[in-house]
């Protein structure tokens, strides 16, 4: 902790003076923040969807960052270095990123918070793949990060990346091996997203529709019995590429099935402009192991509509989600053959797999925080024991006054907990979350933020809670 604090002072000292020269360059920013609750855990929205950086217990931290932004000849360049101290949560990296784009090439190296590409990333209660709940993972991306038109009214981007998570530290002072839990540390990832638009840029019809794919792949299996490598030469890298079954050399998992941890989502938006408003319709299917694909788990799946308003500064933006992962493609795995289940998938267990802990990173839910992230597991596993979920969400934004804004939310989520552990009763919860910003005039770049929060019930405890944020950009 203290080296950072030293080097988010050596930030400030030195990159002030360049700031002063060259703004149009470099930009700066410093964040305090604290919070505070009564009850069992900090509130479900003063936790969930902030990248990581956040905790149960309460906690202040200090974060300062410099970005980088020119153009060298043909070439943009975007890096960025972000820093937080904590007490009372993780101190880290946050964000350390260069990113280079020449016409429509973009290549990218680093960690950087990124959110899922159709869904609001304020409002929404996250996407099913990749929500910004999590911490960032450092990876290596190439590909067209924006959208490039062929047509005047085709247009597709896509990206490719490899990536290292960073939590072995965290998993191994939190996982009880003691009591049978086991984990994966130094897992690999592999990523690919690939997406189709319709419609003329800012025209009144725009239809978005595409796929991400991600991987969790090598990485060595850690029990009380010892340790399993599951895989990290070139070769592994590569087998992942296209899913299929890993060597004679994978654990039974891989060479049976797929090699790694395959998930992903279907997603497609519709979106029409009009004078006053504009209206979104979305659906956000997620898979795993490609047996959803084709849609046989029924209603499961993130379904949502967005509107906004464009003269109704009260409300400017409304978005009303419904959730559900209850059908999972069906209570038994697919036996193929030689077994009584003639069907390919079944028992899906979203976010859980029986070599890879889970789909989370230092704790935190990859995807939709409304299946409880492990960091709330007080047994010391790392998996997800709610994984079944019925939700209703709704979030919405807009302006008191010309220096005022707020952020509101409110969310009602049922649990049947896993197929192969269901609670005995069902589990209900109800969060809710308001926030007030005020930037003011008379203080360029200054922002201030409260926010108050609420759980009641059983998933996430009582809880009640208090989050200030003090921010400042040159």
């Amino acid at each position: 902790m203290r080296i950072l604090i030293s080097l988010c002072v050596l930030l400030w000292g030195y990159f002030v003076p360049i700031v002063a020269q060259k703004h149009q360059k470099v930009d700066l920013f410093v964040e305090y923040g604290a919070t505070v609750h009564a009850g069992d855990n900090t509130p479900l929205w003063q936790v969930s969807n902030l990248h990581g950086l956040s905790s149960l217990d309460n906690h202040t931290y200090i974060r300062g960052g410099v970005f980088y932004n020119d153009e060298w000849g043909k070439w943009k360049v975007n890096a960025g270095l972000d820093l937080v101290a904590a007490a009372g949560a993780t101190s880290c990296v946050q964000q350390a990123y260069a990113d280079f784009r020449y016409q429509w090439l973009g290549i990218f190296a680093g960690s950087k918070e990124m959110n899922a590409p159709l869904l609001n990333p304020v409002l929404s209660s996250g996407d099913l793949t990749w929500s910004g709940n999590a911490r960032p993972i450092p990876q290596i991306m190439v590909g067209l990060p924006d959208y490039v038109y062929l047509l005047p009214r085709l247009a597709i981007r896509g990206e490719i990346s490899y990536g290292w998570f960073t939590d072995g530290g965290y998993l191994e002072d939190h996982v009880r091996l003691d009591r049978g839990y086991w984990y994966t540390k130094g897992i690999k990832y592999h990523h690919k997203e690939g997406f189709v638009r319709i419609g003329v840029p800012g025209g009144k019809w725009q239809l978005d529709f595409g796929m991400t794919m991600d991987t969790q792949f090598g990485g060595k299996l850690v029990t009380q019995s010892g340790v399993t490598n599951l895989g990290n030469s070139l070769k592994d890298y590569l087998r992942v590429f296209v899913p299929g079954a890993g060597g004679a050399d994978s654990p039974a998992n891989d060479a049976n099935y797929y090699q790694g941890n395959y998930l992903g989502t279907e997603q497609i938006r519709g979106t029409y402009r009009g004078k006053e408003f504009s209206i979104s319709a979305y659906m956000d299917n997620y898979f795993e192991d490609l047996s959803a694909m084709a849609k046989i788990n029924g209603w499961d799946g993130l379904w949502g509509i967005e509107m906004k308003f464009n003269q109704f500064r009260p409300i400017h933006n409304i978005v009303l989600e419904y959730l559900q992962t209850t059908n999972q493609s069906g209570p038994l795995h697919g036996l193929h053959d030689d077994g009584p289940v003639h069907k390919t998938g079944g028992l899906d267990n979203y976010y859980n797999n029986a070599l890879y802990h889970s789909w989370s990173h230092a704790g935190m839910a990859n995807g939709n925080p409304l299946l409880r992230s492990p960091i709330y597991n007080e047994s010391g596993g790392m998996s997800f024991i709610y994984n079944r979920v019925k939700a209703l969400h709704i979030g919405w934004q807009g302006d008191i006054a010309s220096e005022w804004s707020y952020v509101a939310k409110m969310t009602y989520n049922r649990t049947w907990g896993t197929y192969t552990s269901p609670t005995l009763d069902v589990l209900e919860n109800f969060s809710a979350y308001a926030s007030f910003s005020y930037m003011p005039r008379w203080g360029e770049g200054w922002l201030y933020q409260a926010s108050v929060g609420l759980d009641m019930g059983e998933i996430y405890g009582d809880n009640v809670g208090f989050q200030l944020k003090i921010h400042k950009s040159f």
